[in-house]
């Protein structure tokens, strides 16, 4: 059983409650995005395998009851990806465009250097590196490629670096 924060669209906690049944119950709870660059500024972008290949943020997962989401981005981004480096947070946000959003995002960058290397593993089996641009790009000819979490979060990124 995994416990979680329940917030309101303000990020208030109101309540705590297994992963499971805020699923289930549509109950808006925490998430942790991060969008990892190499250093050329390119994006790694995670094929997820749970929604059926959509493409979706390089690590992203449910912030544990009681974690902050730097702690949950943080524990996410070494889980998944293997990288244990600081993270730049980018936003806190509700994803208004999304009306019934369960989520509420911790956004996070990363760069990882040239020698980092992708290992397949449990959580993540495929990563692709893609230009940002080209990104926005296919999400703009193509939204059905993506999770609607991580075209929230594109946009959320994009509107606060142009």
């Amino acid at each position: 059983m995994e416990l979680l924060d329940i917030v309101d669209k303000n990020d208030n906690v109101i309540g705590v409650m297994d992963r499971d049944i805020a699923h289930k119950t549509g109950q808006l709870h925490r998430i942790a995005a991060v969008f990892v660059f190499n250093e050329d500024g390119d994006m790694y972008v995670q094929v997820h395998k749970k929604s059926g290949g959509l493409y979706d943020h390089s690590v992203g997962g449910h912030v544990s009851k009681g974690e902050t989401y730097a702690q949950g981005a943080t524990r996410e981004t070494e889980e998944e990806l293997g990288i244990s480096l600081p993270l730049k947070e980018i936003s806190i946000f509700y994803p208004h465009e999304i009306s019934d959003s369960m989520h509420m995002f911790g956004l996070y960058t990363c760069v990882v250097d040239s020698g980092w290397k992708f290992t397949p593993n449990d959580e993540v089996e495929v990563l692709i590196l893609m230009n940002v641009q080209t990104v926005r790009e296919m999400m703009a000819k193509e939204p059905t490629k993506f999770t609607r979490g991580f075209m929230a979060t594109m946009n959320e990124y994009a509107r606060l670096n142009e």
